[in-house]
């Protein structure tokens, strides 16, 4: 089976390690060094330790950096206090039963203009990150080749037999590869749906055969292309780091892939983003995209590469830019 489908982490726990650095240990300030600071705001929701290893190396940089847990009753006031806002606030927040940190990111998102708050991505690249139809629709209408769509709503609303097969179903809004599968007939399609939560909005999507067994992952610094991986499929027909996949660089990724990546950062407001992409015979067919990325320390060793601190360098390139 040569059909990869997307993952938003390489963390293999996909949640906060108790073994890793906590809120209480973080190296940096929380009080300021002076009242009217310009501060950086990391904004999160899952604790997870990537999400504190970007306020580390911000910091480290120079950075008045706060956390800003977008779980509080407080937190859209907290962020709008700031200058400069990076979200770490994932599709999958709804997976964890935090649908209030997507609420409240659209209220900044709206917010941040008046306030002369500075947002890095731009404030498009959530609604993005929090729709995979609207991504995929949205790339498609710009001549970037993509899936094809064959539903998107709730279990229920979802009829097996006017299904193309094989086909890919995942959560319109979800990550970590979560309740994704590759569907080869309608009754697979019938017990997939039957199982599923009854509320989540699913997307059915078109299987895209990859011309040589791996998925290509493209991660953007700046709105450039700064690496690109090959991701193994598994025996499942899936790619992904929790089904067993393995990485490798790929150094010569084609120019025509990068081109068209750094195309669709530009039109999903991407700064900051990973795509995966299908190689196929005809095109490269851009499967998902993703604004905030889970590459971590987990990764360092796997991939070759810090992702934390180059999003830290280029926020904090930014944060000079404006403010000195």
């Amino acid at each position: 089976m040569e059909h990869s489908t997307a993952t938003a982490a390489c963390d293999p726990a996909g949640e906060a390690r108790d073994s890793a650095v906590s809120a209480g240990q973080v190296a940096y300030v929380d009080d300021g060094p002076a009242t009217g600071a310009a501060w950086a705001g990391v904004l999160y929701e899952s604790s997870e330790w990537s999400d504190f290893k970007l306020a580390q190396e911000l910091a480290a940089l120079g950075v008045p950096v706060r956390m800003i847990d977008m779980e509080r009753v407080d937190a859209v006031e907290a962020a709008l206090a700031c200058r400069l806002l990076a979200s770490r606030v994932f599709a999958s927040a709804l997976a964890r039963g935090h649908a209030a940190s997507h609420a409240r990111m659209a209220e900044v998102i709206d917010r941040a203009g008046e306030r002369g708050v500075v947002l890095i991505n731009r404030g498009r690249a959530h609604a993005y990150e929090v729709s995979k139809r609207l991504a995929t629709e949205t790339l498609g209408r710009e001549g970037i080749t993509v899936p094809a769509v064959y539903a998107c709503a709730v279990p229920g609303a979802i009829n097996p037999a006017t299904l193309p097969y094989p086909c890919i179903i995942k959560p319109d809004c979800g990550g970590r590869s979560a309740r994704t599968a590759m569907l080869r007939d309608a009754g697979e399609a019938q017990a997939f749906l039957a199982a599923a939560p009854s509320t989540t909005v699913f997307i059915v999507e078109s299987f895209e055969r990859a011309r040589a067994g791996y998925l290509t992952r493209i991660e953007i610094v700046g709105g450039r292309v700064a690496h690109a991986h090959r991701r193994s499929v598994a025996a499942n027909g899936l790619s992904s780091y929790h089904f067993g996949s393995t990485f490798e660089p790929y150094t010569d990724c084609p120019d025509s892939v990068c081109t068209a990546a750094e195309q669709a950062a530009a039109l999903l407001g991407f700064e900051l983003g990973s795509f995966d992409v299908i190689e196929t015979e005809a095109a490269p067919v851009f499967i998902d995209a993703n604004s905030v990325s889970n590459v971590s320390a987990d990764c360092e060793e796997l991939l070759g590469y810090d992702l934390m601190a180059e999003h830290a360098a280029y926020i904090a390139g930014r944060y000079r830019t404006l403010f000195g």
